[in-house]
């Protein structure tokens, strides 16, 4: 019967994702990936994230795998966040059990970035599971793994070695000649780092993290977002579970360390920042609600049910209608209604193949540029930044007034518009 329900989970989950997944256009980052990917497969430069921005590379290593059988790069980036997710989904299952797997299966959160092209956040949940699950089956390979695999994809995962440290002292572990190998693994990205001269350009993230931090803000914008994500039934069941499993010192050390030092360094935060922390507050919702069906009379046990309602509605819109998804304000602003959404880029193109310039003028950032050549990459336009007379200039991030307007491709909600002008 286990295996049967395994197998059913993961077939759902799997098709959840898979279901319209390149109805939603690239947005900003995905586009930067997909120029990584392309140059990756032309010139063979697997260390371009790393030389352009001190990006850690391993989940674009991984998509520029899969996009050597698949030639869409954008599915190749959609469908590694899935398979990483996937494997997450496993492990929460093996270590808590089939609720806690339906959870992060409903999860908004989970779903909304398992079906868009990242580059490290679905890793850095794998990590994270890794990490918790070599401490409580007392395997440090795993651990030492699971933070080889977060520091090679992406700067949050700096606080797993912290959920190591502490947990040893608190547990009083004993030190055993496994740590040791085990810590080893955990260096490996940094010597990696340190070889390709690439180790000051991870660290130097000053504009994202450490500096003058906020932390007020930083808190009440992170319980805001726990408050949308989790939905308030889930929210109600990880408090709960926090109280039943209160002396789970492990699941505590996995879900505060990363939260505090998020709360403390961070200078810009995205929801997607949270995702580290999502599975530890779903797994206190499985803990929650198997208490609470455990103390219920058999009559109201059925009334259970509803907790699941509201995160089920939530990713239901989130497949089936996205654009009217109830993101939050800041995932609406970069996916749907923003400048780096990624809307209006196709019907861009599709204009520009019945009346196309010689000569196109864009900014300098990657969502006009690689969008164009992703939509239309045989295209005979030269893409230039520098104004030439009568060029055709793209406009997305300044609104400015620059000759002729000849079309207006406005996105969702009509908040932001990109804006092909005849230059004078």
């Amino acid at each position: 019967m286990k295996k049967l329900w395994l197998i059913l989970i993961l077939t759902a989950f799997v098709l959840s994702r898979l279901y319209h997944l390149m109805v939603m256009p690239p947005f900003m980052d995905e586009l930067i990936y997909i120029r990584w990917l392309n140059t990756i497969k032309t010139t063979g430069d697997w260390l371009l994230p790393l030389k352009e921005f001190g990006w850690e590379p391993l989940g674009i290593w991984l998509a520029g795998l899969l996009n050597r059988i698949f030639p869409d790069p954008l599915f190749s980036l959609r469908l590694n966040s899935l398979i990483i997710s996937v494997f997450s989904l496993i492990l929460i299952i093996k270590l808590f059990g089939q609720l806690s797997g339906f959870l992060y299966f409903l999860s908004p959160l989970i779903l909304l970035h398992d079906r868009l092209g990242l580059r490290g956040d679905n890793l850095v949940i794998l990590g994270a599971l890794m990490v918790y699950f070599g401490l409580k089956k007392q395997k440090p390979v795993w651990w030492g793994l699971g933070i080889a695999i977060g520091l090679f994809s992406k700067t949050t995962a700096a606080a797993l070695p912290f959920v190591v440290g502490l947990s040893y002292l608190w547990l009083r572990r004993k030190i055993k000649k496994s740590d040791f190998l085990a810590a080893g693994l955990a260096l490996l990205p940094i010597i990696f780092f340190l070889l390709t001269g690439t180790l000051n350009s991870v660290i130097n993230k000053q504009e994202v993290f450490i500096g003058n931090p906020l932390i007020k803000n930083n808190l009440l914008q992170i319980i805001d977002w726990l408050f949308h994500y989790l939905t308030w039934p889930i929210l109600l069941l990880s408090f709960s579970g926090m109280i039943v499993a209160y002396r789970n010192r492990l699941l505590w050390l996995s879900l505060l360390v990363p939260l505090i030092l998020l709360v403390l360094s961070a200078k810009l935060l995205f929801p997607r920042y949270l995702l580290p922390i999502f599975p530890f507050l779903l797994i206190y919702a499985g803990i929650g609600f198997t208490w609470l069906s455990s103390h219920l009379p058999k009559i109201l046990k059925p009334f259970l049910v509803i907790f699941f309602f509201i995160p089920a509605w939530f990713s239901w819109q989130i497949l089936v209608d996205f654009s009217h998804a109830p993101l939050s304000e800041i995932d609406r602003w970069q996916h749907i209604t923003g400048w780096p959404s990624g809307y209006g880029v196709k019907e861009l193109v599709d204009y520009l193949k019945i009346d196309t310039p010689l000569v196109l003028v864009t900014e300098t950032d990657d969502l006009i540029k690689t969008g164009i050549a992703y939509y239309w990459p045989d295209h005979p336009m030269i893409i230039t930044q520098t104004a030439t007379s009568g060029a055709y200039l793209v406009t997305n991030i300044n609104n400015l007034t620059a000759g002729e307007l000849i079309k207006e491709f406005f996105r969702p909600e009509n908040k932001s518009a990109i804006r092909l002008w005849r230059l004078p």
